[in-house]
């Protein structure tokens, strides 16, 4: 059975400090620059989570400072290749 997260509110949410190599996460495509930053662990390990729901995200990306807005949909899981606050993945 597929594993999933439904979001179903409006979130101000922070990008994570560092990232573990190989790990895991959810997050954004920052809408200026384009890089990945990660706002969650991703539980399963494996990027294959189902992720939903009608909800609204507010966040700063830890790359280049842009704030934006973002849907439950612009959501994407990846596995950083680097440790630090982003990925290029």
């Amino acid at each position: 059975m597929p594993q999933g997260i439904r979001f179903t509110a409006v979130f101000n949410v922070s990008a994570l400090p560092a990232l573990i190599p190989g790990g895991w996460y959810i997050g954004f495509a920052c809408k200026q620059c384009r890089q990945h930053f990660a706002i969650l662990h991703e539980p399963t390990g494996t990027g294959t989570l189902e992720i939903s729901g009608p909800a609204s995200f507010s966040a700063t990306c830890p790359n280049c400072d842009a704030r934006g807005d973002y849907s439950a949909t612009e959501l994407v899981q990846f596995q950083a290749a680097q440790g630090g606050p982003s990925s290029t993945a």
